[in-house]
């Protein structure tokens, strides 16, 4: 998760920067300088930061959205929850690819004694291995956890990415996969031809994103192998969590490898 995009984005848009020029710039990756902020009501459930307000994030600024503490987002806390509730992964002995990881998560996955923990990311000079996701180096079965989160829309072409992650998991492995996601959208629309940054900001709200997914997803991972449980933040999570913890309407996906 890059913290500078935004700042960035009228160069990127005007001089059609790709995504690797952009990517591998270490400075992006720094966690800014967060305000003193007075403790409330507001919690974060990954580093447990209690604030009256969480900062501003996002190429359009959403307000409320970034802890002061860890820097997670929504969908890190989210899917933070998610994890702690309905997987045994803080007990259990996995070995685990986490794609493109988030520092806010990163921070507390790669100290867990009970997991083998290696991170992949195409540009981060950060990541434990420069990888593209699809061409895995990884033997058939190598990892039983998958953690992707908002990767696959910056790959032309996803069911090549999906069919490696299926690969490089075990039979009865698991991934927690999340994507932007609409769905009222049947068709995910798709821009892997679009090659101008500027364009695929207007159709997809990012410039290095391909696409928006629909409800086909489910399909797109089904054929790739996995036997898929969509999760929704709001059945998952009360009202009042949500607002306690600043969690927007988000979407994750529990795929298991058939």
């Amino acid at each position: 998760m890059l913290t500078g995009l935004s700042h960035l984005l009228p160069k990127v848009e005007a001089e059609g920067l790709d995504e690797a020029e952009v990517y591998r710039r270490e400075g992006l990756y720094r966690p800014q300088e967060a305000p003193r902020i007075r403790a409330g009501v507001i919690q974060c459930p990954i580093c447990g930061t209690n604030a009256l307000r969480f900062l501003p994030f996002g190429l359009r600024g959403r307000r409320n959205a970034c802890c002061p503490g860890c820097g997670s987002v929504e969908r890190h806390r989210f899917l933070w929850l998610y994890l702690r509730r309905r997987t045994d992964l803080f007990r259990g002995r996995y070995r685990v690819l986490h794609t493109a990881p988030e520092p806010c998560l990163e921070d507390r996955l790669r100290h867990l004694p009970n997991l083998r923990y290696l991170t992949v990311d195409r540009f981060s000079p950060f990541a434990d291995r420069r990888e593209d996701l699809t061409d895995l180096p990884f033997p058939h079965g190598s990892f039983d956890v998958v953690l992707t989160s908002h990767v696959l829309e910056h790959i032309p072409d996803d069911r090549a990415a999906l069919a490696q992650l299926a690969r490089i998991l075990r039979p009865g492995g698991w991934a927690i996969v999340m994507v932007p996601f609409d769905p009222r959208l049947p068709v995910s629309p798709e821009g892997a031809g679009i090659r101008s940054p500027a364009e695929r900001m207007a159709r997809f709200g990012h410039p290095y994103h391909y696409r928006i997914y629909g409800l086909d997803l489910v399909d797109r991972l089904a054929g790739a192998g996995f036997e898929v449980r969509h999760v929704a933040s709001r059945a998952f999570l009360s009202a009042h969590q949500r607002r306690r913890f600043r969690i927007n309407d988000n979407h994750l996906f529990h795929c298991v490898r058939r």
